[in-house]
């Protein structure tokens, strides 16, 4: 039995989640199901209940949960061995303030440098931090959001330059869509489109060779199917900065493209489940 809980993909039995809980049919339905689509926007407990009834769900946010955020990505460039830029994590802003600015502990990075909140989404909380009056200003806004998001944290990073330009690379099953994204205006250093930056497809042969050459084993191993990873280019080089499993539209000139592709994948993803066994393993 298929079950999706997708608005947008009507295969097998279709329902939806309301407030992101599932009724008692709905439990007896999974429990059942030999495979199960989910939304993007779900939360862990929705997402953890269905992998531990099902084998086989899609997406496969096996690496997202409970580690989503940019902590969680930049422990999982670590674990894998992925290039990136030096990165160093903080359980809790107030934890930050007390080691660097309160006992005066040297910063693990010249400035400028980047420091990006855990949760937050279109280069919203992410600062570039160019020197410690700004730095003792961005930790005091940490502070105070931190108590009212799921999961603080903060990571410091080094600033690359790469001349307002990053690279996209979008996840779909079997299928990559590789773009730059360009800032032109030169008062913006973020790339996030959102934000100015234009989107070009001119994307090499050889970068897509020597990206992939990093990307496609991480992910055979982590399971990612559904993601937009970001990339910057430094010295012919990838280095990997976040994985954002809920990601714009713009790319693929509008949603109804988008979820055509989906669509496609997710039957091929289908076929390939049906040769698997599904048990309640996790």
């Amino acid at each position: 039995m298929i079950l999706s809980f997708h608005p947008c993909i009507e295969v097998g039995i279709h329902s939806f989640i309301h407030a992101q809980r599932f009724t008692e049919k709905q439990k007896k339905l999974i429990k059942q199901a030999n495979a199960i689509i989910l939304p993007l926007g779900i939360i862990p407990e929705i997402y953890l209940f269905c992998r531990y009834h099902c084998k086989n769900v899609f997406p496969n946010y096996d690496h997202r949960f409970p580690g989503e955020g940019k902590v969680g990505d930049a422990i999982l460039w670590k674990r894998f061995n992925m290039p990136h830029p030096r990165t160093r994590i903080y359980g809790r802003a107030w934890q930050f303030e007390k080691e660097h600015i309160e006992k005066k502990r040297p910063l693990p990075f010249r400035y400028p440098f980047v420091l990006k909140a855990n949760q937050g989404g279109e280069g919203n909380m992410v600062f570039l931090i160019p020197n410690e009056t700004i730095l003792i200003r961005t930790i005091e806004i940490l502070k105070r959001t931190e108590e009212h998001v799921k999961y603080p944290g903060l990571v410091l990073q080094e600033f690359v330059d790469t001349k307002g330009k990053d690279l996209r690379v979008v996840v779909v099953n079997r299928r990559r869509f590789f773009f730059w994204r360009v800032q032109k205006d030169p008062d913006q250093w973020k790339t996030n489109v959102s934000r100015g930056a234009e989107i070009s497809f001119d994307v090499s042969p050889e970068t897509k060779r020597v990206v992939g050459s990093y990307l496609e084993p991480f992910l055979g191993k982590t399971g990612i199917n559904l993601a937009a990873i970001d990339i910057l280019i430094a010295r012919g080089k990838p280095l990997f900065l976040e994985i954002n499993y809920y990601f714009g539209r713009k790319a693929f000139g509008n949603s109804d493209n988008f979820y055509r592709i989906l669509r496609e994948e997710i039957e091929h993803w289908l076929k390939e489940a049906q040769n698997t066994n599904s048990n309640r393993e996790y």
